[in-house]
């Protein structure tokens, strides 16, 4: 009876340790921040992601922005960006930023099947999302430039504070100060493929 309560108790206890043990590197997607990718042709403009568990932050969890075939080609792509799949490992704050180098908006809603970018998290489908770039009228092929064309099409948007998805470069649901902030930089340097 000793025996068998003891064999027991080992055994809830190994189950348990590996039930955390196999959770532990499960994000919780609703939990977790991710926002649209911000690619810009200098690579100068960061996305970080925020990847927990229901335990907390998740730490050295792989993650991939996997484009679609129709996101990866409607995006203008500089030379030196890997794609159609981006990866990065998260800290132990669970994030993990990329610094994108490219430009085009790739608008769910606009691109054929309604998917530009699925976002994994250790081989778990997390999040559909897009791409927003101050390179917006940017071509397929390189080089990718933000230009004058770019400035003068963000300024509709920004006066009005009309959303645009194309213009949202914090991806708030706005258009506002902090996106032409984000935005001034790289207009300034007529930022381009490097």
């Amino acid at each position: 009876m000793v025996h068998r309560n003891k064999f027991a108790g080992t055994l809830a206890a190994v189950l348990l340790t590996l039930a955390g043990a196999a959770s532990a590197g499960i994000p919780d997607c609703t939990l977790s921040t991710i926002p649209n990718v911000v690619a810009s042709p200098d690579g100068s403009i960061p996305t970080t992601f925020t990847i927990v568990s229901t335990s907390g932050p998740l730490n050295g969890a792989t993650v991939e922005l996997r484009y679609t075939a129709v996101g990866d080609a409607a995006a203008c792509w500089c030379a030196t960006q890997v794609h159609p799949i981006i990866s990065g490992v998260t800290n132990p704050s669970g994030q993990v930023t990329f610094n994108v180098r490219g430009g085009g908006c790739l608008k769910p809603a606009t691109i054929a099947g309604g998917v530009a970018i699925r976002v994994f998290v250790n081989n778990i489908a997390c999040k559909e999302i897009g791409q927003v770039s101050p390179d917006v009228n940017s071509t397929t092929s390189p080089p990718c430039t933000v230009s004058l064309s770019d400035a003068v099409d963000f300024t509709g948007p920004l006066s009005t504070s009309t959303y645009s998805f194309c213009f949202d470069l914090n991806s708030d649901n706005q258009v506002g100060l902090t996106d032409a902030v984000i935005f001034t930089s790289p207009a300034a340097n007529a930022a381009t493929c490097n």
